[in-house]
């Protein structure tokens, strides 16, 4: 159990914002025991992401026109036989903290786990969120409310790609992959990424550089752009289906 007194602030954020804690199984099973309601339910963290990400993230939310009816939040290490339960009706995915899970009729209808919390912008966690909210907290449930994918924006086919290379001469394109990657082939102008190079990317260069990450086949370059994204860099996009597709459109 972490230190009461040192989480209280982080408890305190919630419950100033509108959140109910919840101390017990029967706390638990009595919110999502609901019928013909919606409900949100937040497990607090100690860790930074929850106080970086999803904690302002949450607040922002409450912005959105469409809201969850309750609001309700424990916290993982403290509030532990109110955590084990939700976990326990998280049913499908394994425990996480943070997390935000979106009950309806006492059904789990939307579930964010820690791994897309990780990475991401208090703004797009907030997109992320308030899409949920539209989608299931209205009246009925809104089928054409697109649940807001983050990868999605960060993400570039080889043709857009074409298109920014070709009309903008200080793009900076970066290359990931392993010398024997490499040998099969690159792109044009790209930078090999080292340690060096990294760390003088994130340490000196203007947050405002327009980059495009790739690797062999779009997922470590996905990681990569994440990461920058969280270092203020937002014009960084990863080539989806990396130099594999950038070599298939090419033949």
């Amino acid at each position: 159990m972490y230190d009461p007194v040192m989480v209280q602030p982080m408890r305190d954020e919630m419950t100033q914002a509108g959140f109910k804690e919840l101390s017990s199984a029967e706390d638990v099973d009595a919110l999502v025991g609901q019928k013909e309601t919606t409900n949100l339910i937040f497990i607090n963290s100690i860790c930074g992401c929850a106080a970086g990400i999803a904690r302002p993230a949450l607040i922002e939310s409450l912005k959105n026109e469409i809201l969850p009816q309750n609001l309700a939040t424990a916290f993982a290490g403290n509030d532990v036989e109110a955590v084990d339960r939700a976990r326990e009706c998280f049913v499908g995915y394994a425990p996480s903290s943070p997390c935000m899970a979106l009950f309806r009729d006492g059904r789990l209808v939307h579930m964010i786990e820690r791994h897309q919390v990780e990475g991401q912008t208090a703004e797009a966690l907030t997109k992320m969120l308030t899409s949920a909210y539209n989608r299931y907290c209205g009246e009925e449930i809104d089928e054409s409310a697109e649940i807001f994918d983050p990868l999605n924006e960060l993400q570039m086919t080889v043709e857009e790609a074409r298109e920014k290379i070709s009309a903008n001469s200080e793009l900076t394109l970066l290359d990931l992959r392993m010398p024997s990657e490499v040998e099969k082939g690159k792109i044009e102008g790209a930078l090999m990424v080292d340690e060096k190079l990294g760390q003088e990317i994130v340490s000196s260069w203007p947050r405002d550089r327009q980059i495009i990450v790739y690797c062999q086949h779009g997922e470590r370059s996905l990681t990569t752009t994440q990461f920058l994204r969280t270092q203020g860099f937002q014009n960084v996009f990863t080539l989806s289906g990396g130099f594999e597709a950038w070599a298939a459109a090419e033949s």
